[in-house]
């Protein structure tokens, strides 16, 4: 599966748009774009990812699924 960052920058570039232009889209700065995008970043809010769907004219979804392995309680 590709990460949140990856699909995001796709669709962006798909769009036809920089990362400032998205940036301006959704009240930002084109270095949070560029953070988002990062495959390693995975700090998302879900009100940015929302936002940023919004911008690219995309469903936001989210999924629980089981995980290969089980995952420790907290």
């Amino acid at each position: 599966q590709m990460a949140v960052g990856d699909k995001i920058r796709l669709a962006r570039e798909e769009a036809g748009l920089t990362q400032g232009q998205l940036a301006k889209k959704i009240g930002t700065h084109a270095s949070a774009i560029s953070r988002i995008e990062d495959a390693d970043y995975d700090a998302h809010s879900m009100k940015t990812l929302q936002a940023v769907a919004d911008a690219l004219g995309l469903l936001l979804m989210i999924d629980l699924v089981k995980p290969p392995v089980p995952l420790k309680r907290r």
